[in-house]
C-alpha cells in the first residue's frame, strides 16, 4: 500500500460562503473560537488536536466543517473535507494516504456504525493521524456512546477529543442568519423578510440560501430592493 491519497473524485468543492464569518453562532459561538484556535495552533506545529461535533440535522454541523477547511486553506494547511454518505460504498483503503493532510474533516460519522471494516479502518487512521500539528475533525449526529459503535477501541479513540454538542438553530436564527448572509454580500434583506421565507419555504438552510442567491439575482436584473411583495412575485409564491 502506497503512502499517497488514492486519487479519486470526492466531494470536496467547498461552498463560497460557507465560512466562520457566515455563521450564525448563536449559544454554539464557543465552537467557533475553538475551531479556530486550534487551526491557529497547528500552523504552528502544536500538540494533535481532536475535536467531536455533535447535532442533529441543521445544526450547522457541516457548515462549520466547511469554515474549518476554509480557515485551513487560508492558514496554508493541506486539507480534505469528506462525508461518510458519500464514500461509505466504497472502499475503507480511501483512508490510506490522508495522514499527510494537516487537517481532516469527517461528516456523518454515525453511518459507520456497525460497518466492521469502516469502524477498523478509521480506527487505524486515528493511530497514524495522531501526530503534532494535526487537526482532525469529526462530525455526528449522536454523542460517541450513542453511535452503537461495535469496536471498543474505536468508541474510546471518540471520546478522547474535545466534544460540542451543537444546539439546532431556531427559527428565529434562521431569519437573523439569512440577514446576515445577504449583508456579507451586500444585499439589505429585512428581518420581516426573511422570517416570510421561513414561514412559506423549507427551513433548510441550505435551501434558504439558494432561495437568496436567486434573489439577490432577480433584485439586481429588476433593479428592486427585496420586499415581502417581490418575494412573492420572484418566487411565484
Amino acid at each position: 500500500m502506497t503512502n499517497e491519497p488514492m486519487q479519486m473524485a470526492l466531494p470536496v468543492t467547498l461552498p463560497d460562503d460557507e465560512t466562520f464569518s457566515s455563521y450564525f453562532g448563536g449559544e454554539n459561538s464557543q465552537v467557533v473560537m475553538h475551531l479556530q484556535s486550534i487551526l491557529e495552533r497547528s500552523k504552528q506545529g502544536n500538540k494533535f488536536e481532536f475535536t467531536y461535533l455533535c447535532g442533529l440535522a441543521e445544526s450547522g454541523k457541516s457548515h462549520l466543517l466547511y469554515a474549518s477547511c476554509v480557515k485551513a486553506q487560508e492558514l496554508g494547511l493541506s486539507t480534505i473535507l469528506l462525508s461518510i454518505r458519500d464514500i461509505v460504498d466504497l472502499s475503507p483503503d480511501l483512508l490510506f494516504g490522508l495522514e499527510s493532510m494537516d487537517v481532516l474533516c469527517i461528516d456523518d460519522l454515525h453511518l459507520i456504525a456497525g460497518n466492521s471494516k469502516w469502524e477498523k479502518a478509521f480506527f487505524n487512521f486515528y493511530n497514524r493521524f495522531n501526530e503534532a500539528g494535526k487537526v482532525l475533525i469529526f462530525a455526528a449526529d449522536l454523542l460517541p456512546d450513542m453511535l452503537n459503535i461495535e469496536l471498543p477501541d474505536l468508541e474510546s479513540r471518540l471520546k478522547w477529543g474535545t466534544t460540542f454538542q451543537i444546539r439546532s438553530m431556531s427559527d428565529d436564527d434562521k431569519a437573523e442568519a439569512l440577514v446576515k448572509r445577504a449583508k456579507m454580500r451586500g444585499l439589505e434583506l429585512s428581518l420581516e423578510c426573511a422570517r416570510f421565507l421561513l414561514t412559506r419555504l423549507s427551513r433548510d438552510m441550505r435551501a434558504l440560501v439558494e432561495v437568496l442567491n436567486k434573489l439577490d439575482h432577480a433584485s439586481i436584473v429588476q433593479q428592486r430592493k427585496i420586499t415581502i411583495p417581490f418575494i412573492k412575485t420572484t418566487l411565484n409564491l
